[in-house]
């Protein structure tokens, strides 16, 4: 499958909740979030939904906990950019 060029970005709530969007270089608009409920999940799903190594994600964990947001430029699978894609029915 494909690689879609963009940028994850990610920001942490006052209660501990991570919200993280993919938002594509081409096409975009209508980005759903997925959420995390706490940074161990936040982390996880950074390895598993978006296909960063488990360094980058400790990484942008270790960010995200210090500036309360972070934004990386990344490529994911073009199934899991459609996950973040939000489409009216």
């Amino acid at each position: 499958m494909p690689e879609i060029p963009g940028r994850l970005l990610a920001d942490m709530h006052p209660n501990g909740t991570v919200r993280m969007v993919f938002i594509a270089h081409t096409g975009g608009g209508n980005e759903a979030p997925i959420t995390a409920k706490n940074l161990d999940t936040a982390e996880t799903d950074f390895v598993r939904t978006c296909g960063l190594t488990p360094e980058r994600a400790s990484a942008l964990r270790t960010e995200l906990d210090r500036n309360k947001a972070v934004s990386v430029k990344t490529s994911i699978d073009a199934a899991v950019a459609a996950k973040f894609r939000y489409t009216r029915a």
